[in-house]
This record gives C-alpha cells, structure tokens and sequence, in this order.
C-alpha cells in the first residue's frame, strides 16, 4: 500500500455537460463527473481502485508519466491526481459492520 501520484485527462462532456476522465498510464481507469469538482473528486476514487486492485492482484503499478508529456487536445486539461491505497484500504475494508437481526 502506497501513496500515488499520477496525471489525469479532463475532457469537456459535450452531450451531457461535466468531463470525462481517463489515466493514460492505467489501462482501463475511466470516471465522469458532473462538474470539474467532482470529476477530480471521481478520479481520485477510480485511481485508489483501481490500483487498490493492482496491488491486491501482485500486478505492477506502472510509472507515471509527466504531465507535460500528455498531449491534451483544445479543451482538455491534464491534472495530477492523488491516492493513496493504505487509507483506502483502511476506510473501505476497516469499516464495521452492524448486523440488525
């Protein structure tokens, strides 16, 4: 478990308003959100997942790139984002569980 840092593509939604996000460097880690708050907030989100799994399934957590070195298109913005799997892991599998019976 780790803390990670890694850059994200903001794309402008046309069709139904707010962005759509996705990590060059992680294969298959896609998120939206309805503004640009809260697709920074779905980013961290899907990032922790994502590499949570990674580092559960052994598989190696790729470099990251430089921001500068994304090439966004007109209207695209590259932010970094940031997780940190050791307080995922600890909020979403520490957490109680209160059985009503």
């Amino acid at each position: 478990m780790a803390k990670y840092t890694f850059p994200a593509v903001f794309e402008p939604d046309e069709e139904a308003g707010g962005y759509c996000v996705y990590f060059p460097d992680i294969e298959g880690c896609y998120t939206q959100g309805e503004d640009i708050a809260d697709a920074i907030e779905m980013a961290e989100d899907a990032l922790c997942l994502m590499l949570y799994d990674m580092e559960k399934k052994g598989i190696n957590i790729p470099k990251a790139s430089k921001p500068s070195d994304i090439e966004a298109k007109p209207g695209e913005i590259v932010n970094l984002v940031v997780c940190d799997t050791k307080y995922y892991k600890n909020y979403f599998e520490g957490r109680a569980v209160k059985v009503i019976q």
